[in-house]
């Protein structure tokens, strides 16, 4: 990946502060295009994003046992995947109420970046779990996220 891009900025945000989300948002560029599967959901923009990985935040803590674990990650000049897992407590808040603790390794997650002049202008997020129960309910989730997000999107532009 070239000297410019942010690999090292997106490695350290996700092993380190992973709950920043103005950190992240800051790399991106105005344009970016975020793609969540399962389900192929789409968010445009930098207000879109933000909406959406709020949303995704304000549902969850961590603690100790709690935490992102990169995996494995690779890069090309234009291009980084980062492959890691995700333990997280489930508030409630945001998940339609319900409360859980999802241990790290349940979930595996996917992340490419393409990189254009030193900022992220798309991304696809791939969530894949080892859990029937989570395989079933990661479809709706994100769903409801999707569903939740547009719907605060659509009450703030008619304001």
């Amino acid at each position: 990946m070239k000297h410019d891009a942010p690999l090292d900025e997106l490695l350290d945000i996700m092993k380190n502060d992973s709950e920043n989300l103005e950190r992240v948002v800051k790399l991106l560029t105005d344009d970016c295009i975020w793609v969540m599967e399962p389900g192929g959901s789409e968010y445009h923009g930098a207000t879109e994003i933000r909406s959406m990985a709020g949303f995704a935040m304000g549902g969850r803590s961590h603690d100790t046992t709690h935490t992102v674990e990169i995996l494995n990650w690779f890069a090309d000049d234009d291009n980084l995947c980062i492959e890691y897992t995700h333990g997280a407590l489930l508030t409630g808040k945001g998940t339609g109420g319900i409360k859980a603790s999802v241990k790290t390794g349940t979930n595996k997650y996917c992340m490419t970046y393409h990189v254009s002049n030193g900022k992220i202008d798309r991304v696809h997020e791939y969530i894949n779990s080892s859990s029937q129960w989570w395989s079933f309910l990661l479809p709706i989730a994100l769903n409801y996220l999707h569903w939740r997000v547009k719907r605060k999107l659509d009450k703030n532009r008619n304001l």
